[in-house]
Formats: structure tokens, sequence, C-alpha cells
């Protein structure tokens, strides 16, 4: 091979590198969207609400619960939108309450198709007993 086919061999090899590191880094910033998410208490559960704008793949989301809000711990994963919602990307998990527990904070950890994962903002929760 000649150094002209050479050289014309690494400057293309050097565009599909750097239109796939800007395709990466395009997708890498595409943030879910959460349009609504809220923490309630209907007949003695925690219902947590959520919704996005549907422009994030998803592959499952992770339900974190903290009694402090700093540490937090997994306690059920969403893997699909509500079936009884159509034409909304709507979820819902439900928590049941500690007799001893006055403040919860709950937070949603999306973990996209790829195993990208994003924190939504924590919420809290404040039961009166």
């Amino acid at each position: 091979m000649n150094t002209k086919n050479l050289n014309k061999c690494f400057f293309m090899v050097s565009i599909f590198t750097l239109i796939g590191l800007t395709g990466m880094s395009q997708a890498q910033m595409l943030k879910i969207n959460y349009t609504s998410f809220t923490v309630n208490t209907v007949q003695k559960k925690i219902i947590l609400d959520w919704a996005t704008d549907n422009k994030t793949p998803t592959n499952y989301f992770e339900i974190q619960r903290s009694n402090d809000g700093k540490n937090f711990k997994t306690i059920a994963l969403v893997m699909g939108p509500d079936p009884q919602k159509p034409n909304c990307d709507c979820y819902e998990c439900l928590d049941k309450p500690s007799v001893n527990k006055q403040k919860y904070f709950y937070r949603l950890k999306h973990v996209d198709i790829n195993g990208d994962v994003q924190l939504s903002e924590t919420r809290v929760l404040a039961i009166n007993n």
C-alpha cells in the first residue's frame, strides 16, 4: 500500500471515529424528562406516581427509599409503564409505611437501554401518626 492510500485510509478512519464519538456524546446527553413525580399516601399505602415525555428509551426504574435523605436503598423495580393508562408513559409503585417511621425520602433511578443511569430529584413524604 503506498503512502497516498495509507493517508486516505487514515483520514477516513479518523472521520468515522469522530462521527461515532459525536453520535455517542449526543446519546449520552439525552436525559430523561419527568413530566411529573409525586409521592402520596392513600389508605395506609404510599403511592409513587411519575410520568416521562417518552423521548428517552427506558429499560427499567429502580425505586429507592431513604430514612435520612442520604443513604438510599432500592425497594422495587418497575419494568414498564402502567398498562391501564394507554398513550401515557406513566408509572406507579406502592410502598407500605413502617409503623414507627414518620418521614420518607424517595427517588427514581432510571436505567436506559444502554445501561446508563440517571437519578431523579428526591421527594419527601412526612406522615402524621
